[in-house]
C-alpha cells in the first residue's frame, strides 16, 4: 500500500485507521471496476486476491 505520512498529519487519523481505509477503498473501487467490465467479482473476491497479493489476511467490511 501506499506510504502516506505527511497526509497523515494533516488529517489527524492514526496510521492503523488510514491504512484500513485505504485498503477498503482499494477492494471497493478494484471491484467496482471489475463489475463496470461485465465480471462477475464480489468485494469478497476482491479481498481474497488482494489477501494473496499483499499477504493480509484482514476482514474486509462496509461502513
Amino acid at each position: 500500500m501506499t506510504k502516506l505520512k505527511h497526509t497523515n498529519k494533516n488529517l489527524g487519523i492514526s496510521p492503523e485507521r488510514l491504512a484500513e481505509l485505504l485498503r477498503s477503498t482499494l477492494i471497493a473501487s478494484a471491484g467496482a471496476s471489475t463489475r463496470l467490465e461485465g465480471s462477475k467479482l464480489s468485494d469478497k473476491d476482491v479481498e481474497h486476491v488482494a489477501n494473496i497479493v499483499f499477504g493480509q489476511k484482514q476482514g474486509y467490511q462496509t461502513k
